[in-house]
């Protein structure tokens, strides 16, 4: 059962008159942060062994302009504890929260058959970021991938579109000062997201991903490692279609298989393509994940436990360095007091 009053439904039937956002201009400081999580394992074995990732990151010189916060089906309230993401607030850092209902198993069939439960969790996630002055939300990272055996791609359904504009109308219905954006797959050659340009009065921005690791079957492309290069690519696209500002969702390159030194060339090439990203409309970058995660499941196999800067111990791998690199130099492009997370997206 949907969670919303009879008014805030009611407010849905129209979305709140807003500003079209423009895309940043080229000359503004791109912005960055890191991700998955809220808290991360130090190694102890105790409950003195969680720590909040920000603070970690900070000590490892990350400048925190965003975190990311996933949350997948099932995820707890506790997992956002409001005092935190004040907290947060008070040090300038804007949470990122990605609504991540379906995973990997987008489909038409399925959004039919759980827009409800899906549009529920939605407006949990309104209710907990609607006192918070600036919040981002991602809305199903990767929800043009391939559907599971037998079912329709997402992104095939024309009625993807309506089901995508109840999400957001609901949780502008609740937590209006939101950034709402959708996050899609940057799956070579695809480029058809063109059904949904419509959605283009609804969002705030786009965003997408890149990820990489030795476990991929297309790891012997001779550009597989220029993330940069495809960054600009897509993040292109993606502004034609939308005509709106691009956020570099989540890179992620593991080191998994001896990849450190691969994973750092990756993340050097974004740097490497710093000035063209800007020109595309990319107005922030984060990465994913700070810190390795031994329990981490996902279509790289056990390469997904090893996407962190720093390994599960702590130990700094040259990804970081170059991770570093770039939020430097992108932060000394043009003015730098650049403060307001609307401004950015206005």
């Amino acid at each position: 059962m949907l969670s919303a009053g009879l008014g805030a439904l009611a407010a849905c039937a129209q979305p709140p008159s807003r500003p079209a956002p423009q895309t940043p201009s080229p000359d503004a400081p791109l912005r960055f942060g890191v991700g998955d999580r809220l808290t991360l394992r130090t190694g102890a074995a105790d409950a003195r062994a969680w720590r909040p990732l920000a603070d970690r990151a900070r000590q490892l010189g990350i400048p925190l302009d965003y975190l990311e916060i996933w949350l997948p089906r099932g995820w707890d309230e506790s997992w956002l504890p409001r005092s935190e993401l004040q907290a947060l607030e008070r040090r300038g850092t804007v949470p990122i929260l990605v609504h991540y209902f379906f995973g990997d198993a987008v489909s038409r069939e399925r959004i039919e058959a759980e827009r409800q439960d899906w549009y529920a969790s939605v407006e949990r996630l309104a209710r907990i970021a609607a006192p918070l002055a600036s919040v981002l939300i991602v809305l199903e990272p990767e929800f043009n991938n391939e559907p599971p055996p037998g079912e329709t791609r997402a992104v095939e359904w024309s009625g993807l579109t309506a089901a995508f504009r109840g999400a957001m109308r609901r949780i502008r219905a609740i937590a209006p000062r939101a950034q709402l954006g959708i996050c899609a797959g940057d799956f070579y050659p695809d480029r058809d997201l063109g059904r949904l340009a419509s959605l283009a009065s609804e969002i705030d921005f786009t965003a997408f991903q890149e990820m990489r690791a030795a476990s991929d079957p297309d790891r012997h492309r001779p550009d597989y490692l220029h993330v940069g290069a495809w960054a600009t690519r897509y993040a292109r696209y993606l502004r034609e279609t939308f005509g709106k500002p691009v956020l570099l969702a989540y890179v992620a390159v593991s080191s998994y298989g001896g990849w450190e030194a691969e994973q750092a060339f990756a993340v050097s090439d974004l740097t490497r393509h710093r000035d063209e990203l800007r020109r595309a409309g990319v107005f922030g970058v984060v990465y994913f994940q700070l810190q390795d995660d031994p329990e981490h499941r996902g279509y790289f196999g056990p390469a997904e436990r090893n996407f962190g800067l720093i390994d599960a111990r702590g130990r700094v791998k040259p990804a970081l360095r170059a991770f570093l690199e770039l939020a430097a130099t992108g932060r000394r492009i043009g003015p730098s007091n650049d403060s307001s997370l609307r401004s950015t997206l206005r």
